[in-house]
């Protein structure tokens, strides 16, 4: 094994949107609306795709959701506030860094939040490099993506660890060759990466 890929959300920042309007203080049924509007919808993909940006978003959301107008600009200016750390997980990746792997990063992401978090946190910085979905036009799991990551960094899947918190992504991985890992808690991750300290 000599290169080991991190997805960033869920693995190395916390992202629980409904906990982050949980604490906004708006009513339940307005948490929920919300939720449903901005981040199950097809434009918050959009957004990561890099296909519109968000002051077109911004304004497709109001237009669904006039009412809210005053709710969805306070959530699309603090989301990524909730983006914190998961400490466990970076130091983890910077202990594998500093054993000698090459470290990748490949993730569906925001561009302007994502550049946010990059200029933020280290950690996001002393990989080898990376590919965010927004930068190429595709998100994970599309075979795409992946094929993008291999080829820019003349990559062997099977020298290759991909960790992930989502099912199906990790799924194309392992169509691809990767050697994969679902993250689902931190000690876990840590017992599975174990064989490589």
């Amino acid at each position: 094994m000599k290169n080991i890929v991190f997805d960033i959300g869920n693995v190395l920042l916390d992202f629980h949107p409904q906990e982050f309007l949980k604490g906004l203080g708006f009513e339940k049924n307005i948490e929920d609306r919300l939720y449903k509007l901005i981040f199950l919808s097809d434009e918050w993909k959009e957004l990561d795709r890099g296909s519109i940006d968000y002051e077109v978003a911004e304004k497709i959301f109001k237009t669904k959701a006039p009412d809210l107008k005053k709710e969805i600009s306070i959530v699309l200016d603090k989301w990524h506030e909730m983006l914190i750390p998961i400490e466990a997980n970076v130091n983890l990746l910077k202990s594998l860094k500093d054993y000698g792997y090459n470290i990748y990063y490949l993730s569906n992401f925001q561009k302007d939040v994502y550049e946010k978090m990059y200029n933020k946190h280290d950690f996001l910085r002393i990989g080898n490099g990376g590919v965010i979905s927004y930068q190429v036009n595709t998100l994970k799991p599309d075979h795409f993506i992946y094929a993008i990551l291999l080829s820019k960094y003349n990559l062997n899947p099977s020298e290759t660890l991909f960790i992930d918190d989502n099912f199906d992504n990790i799924e194309e991985a392992k169509k691809i060759g990767f050697h994969s890992v679902l993250f689902t808690n931190c000690d876990e991750l840590k017992n599975s990466i174990k064989p490589l300290l």
